[in-house]
């Protein structure tokens, strides 16, 4: 039973009590935001606003190689802060933060991309992103740019190239000879959610049988 609440995190974000976000990270601020839930980029001329088809990314570092997340999924930016260790946990998980008086789960994307093992410095960051399950925070090595992106710098991930770990890329960035691959947010929920809905019949049947 206490596994099957580890693996649940997602649904505690509001349980948290007490001073728990006494140990939270400063957040960093974030640029300006575009429409990107409309895909659009706001530019201001002389003649005012003007949209044009595009999204904001954030840029990131992971081990030598840099990737993108869409602005529009981002709820904010802090400081590496204590992560508590959660025995017997998902293998993408590296731990759970008190944010706030939330608790939430922090995913270690080396582990998945088999990167090498990092060590935290003064540029690691914690960026805390929202899906429908809560928030959850992904570990990074240092945050590069805030970058606007029309339709036509982006590019699917051709076939039977990448190895099984980049299934989380929903594209790749191409500007000049700058390559990024792109992160899908709803792939990385989904392989932590992944047999959440088994382990929780299974939870609820050992619940009645201990009646």
């Amino acid at each position: 039973m206490l596994l099957y609440k580890i693996k649940n995190l997602f649904f505690m974000s509001n349980e948290a009590g007490g001073n728990a976000g006494n140990n939270a990270g400063a957040p960093v601020p974030l640029p300006y935001q575009d429409d990107t839930a409309n895909s659009y980029i706001n530019d201001v001329t002389d003649e005012g606003v003007v949209q044009t088809p595009g999204v904001q990314y954030i840029g990131f570092k992971l081990h030598k190689e840099e990737f993108l997340l869409p602005m529009s999924l981002v709820r904010e930016i802090i400081m590496l802060t204590t992560i508590t260790f959660v025995p017997g946990a998902k293998f993408l998980m590296e731990g759970i933060i008190a944010l706030r008086g939330e608790i939430m789960p922090v995913l270690n994307l080396r582990r998945f991309l088999k990167f090498e093992r990092g060590k935290a410095d003064s540029t690691t960051r914690v960026i805390i992103l929202q899906c429908d399950y809560g928030g959850f925070g992904v570990i990074v090595d240092d945050i590069t740019e805030f970058v606007r992106l029309q339709a036509a710098e982006i590019e699917s991930i051709p076939q039977n190239f990448f190895p099984a770990e980049y299934r989380i890329l929903a594209g790749v960035s191409r500007v000049g000879e700058r390559i990024r691959g792109i992160i899908d947010l709803d792939k990385i929920v989904s392989e932590m959610t992944l047999g959440l809905k088994e382990e929780t019949e299974n939870a609820d049947q050992e619940g009645a049988s201990d009646h």
